[in-house]
């Protein structure tokens, strides 16, 4: 193609600051029997105010005629300008932050339309990604220079806590959901069903998960949005879900706050502090039993061994307030049910040798579930059933359990029910209760 020098252009790049890069385009022949006449000049800043209006780098730039795209390019940095010569019209231009082509999937010329997605490739985790549009309207031998003030188009969860697990718990995560998926070129959302599950890893008290590692996500692409809290117990998933009271969009910053209770009911709230980013969301809630669901692939509970018209009761292996049904004895006539429940809490003993009962019994207290009380140390028959459940329960077969033998500690091996006398290394205490509940 012919190429044409344009005296005015080579004006303005002698002219340009000594500080600024700039990226010039050939000024050629189109293709049309039009030659390229007009600069296009596209800077970039940060949108809205503050210490933190960053643009996140790099800038993808697509320029359109109409419905076609004439130009793609790339801003690496906030030293650089694009210089694009182009024939006088009217153009828009599109702008994507944070999107680089070594975790995003980015359209040609040829591709791009304004709703074409910047796919993330997979395994790829997605980044601070931004967003603008302007108009300009080119003249012969003219220049028009855009700056783009690029808006965030992500949230980013900065800290999620969930607190008062049961030690007994293997696994904790949270999901959000439904997300949006992907960014168009022009600016747009598209595919509704995403979700961002984050893993959450065990602190030493035992009892508290957490993720401090920061995730960028889409925000949700229907609200109320819902958070998900997934606890793994025995090889079991249960999933505890509640919509956020408040709207989580773009631009915020995340905190998500969760305490497991067994006490009925379900309070969620939502608060709007600090003015970082268009500010920070904290998303606090409680959760129970209440409104769970187990998860697709779970182990089906166990089958109730209980004489006929037990049925309207837990089972042997069912869940009761957040707890393990270890027996079941139906009483009046099947008009009631006394259950032995196992504590989701547990902990590491050490230095047993000469333990007493009564320490027992004040360890065992201290892992008991807050809505029921009478927590005690185990007895070997209920030791025994511990031992019957322990691979459903996801213990290791080389634990073992300190139990009240009529008066003096023992300890129980879980892989074959051996009994013995506690020692110096590490026993566990995990105590259970009785209750008594009746038909509704």
């Amino acid at each position: 193609m012919k190429k044409t020098t344009i005296a005015m252009i080579a004006l303005m790049l002698t002219t340009m600051t000594a500080c600024e890069k700039a990226v010039m385009d050939d000024v050629e022949d189109s293709g049309s029997g039009q030659v390229t006449n007009a600069l296009l000049q596209v800077r970039t800043r940060g949108g809205g105010g503050g210490s933190e209006a960053t643009v996140s780098y790099p800038v993808q730039v697509y320029v359109f005629q109409g419905d076609e795209c004439r130009a793609v390019q790339t801003i690496g940095d906030e030293g650089q300008t694009l210089n694009i010569a182009l024939v006088e019209g009217a153009y828009t231009v599109y702008a994507v932050g944070g999107a680089s082509a070594t975790d995003y999937v980015l359209p040609t010329t040829s591709e791009a339309t304004t709703t074409t997605a910047i796919a993330l490739k997979e395994g790829h985790d997605l980044t601070d990604l931004m967003a603008a549009s302007a108009t300009a309207t080119l003249v012969d031998g003219g220049t028009n220079t855009v700056t783009l003030g690029l808006t965030r188009k992500t949230m980013l969860i900065q800290d999620v806590t969930i607190k008062k697990i049961p030690t007994a718990a293997t696994a904790v995560s949270v999901t959000i959901a439904p997300l949006w998926q992907s960014l168009a070129v022009g600016g747009t959302y598209s595919g509704t069903a995403g979700s961002q599950t984050i893993a959450l890893t065990k602190q030493s008290d035992n009892r508290t998960w957490q993720s401090t590692a920061t995730v960028f996500v889409l925000p949700p692409s229907s609200q109320p949005a819902s958070v998900s809290v997934n606890i793994t117990i025995g090889g079991t998933t249960k999933t505890y879900t509640y919509s956020t009271s408040d709207q989580l969009e773009a631009g915020y910053k995340i905190n998500i706050e969760g305490t497991y209770t067994e006490a009925v009911g379900v309070n969620l709230t939502g608060t709007i502090t600090g003015a970082s980013w268009l500010g920070e969301r904290t998303i606090s809630f409680d959760f129970d039993e209440n409104g769970s669901s187990a998860s697709e692939g779970n182990t089906d509970p166990t089958p109730d061994p209980s004489p006929t018209g037990a049925g309207s009761f837990p089972a042997v292996g069912d869940t009761y307030q957040g707890c393990y049904v270890l027996a079941v004895t139906v009483e009046a006539g099947g008009e009631s049910a006394e259950l032995t429940l196992l504590s989701p809490n547990e902990k590491s003993y050490s230095g047993n040798t000469g333990m007493t009962v009564s320490t027992l019994e004040t360890v065992a207290a201290a892992q008991g579930t807050d809505d029921i009380s009478g927590w005690r140390p185990m007895t070997y028959s209920e030791a025994l059933l511990l031992q019957a459940a322990h691979t459903d329960l996801g213990i290791d077969g080389s634990r073992k359990y300190l139990f009240d033998d009529n008066g003096t500690v023992r300890q129980m091996q879980m892989s074959n029910g051996s009994v013995s006398i506690p020692s110096s290394t590490a026993a566990y205490v995990r105590p259970v209760a009785t209750v008594t509940i009746s038909k509704e």
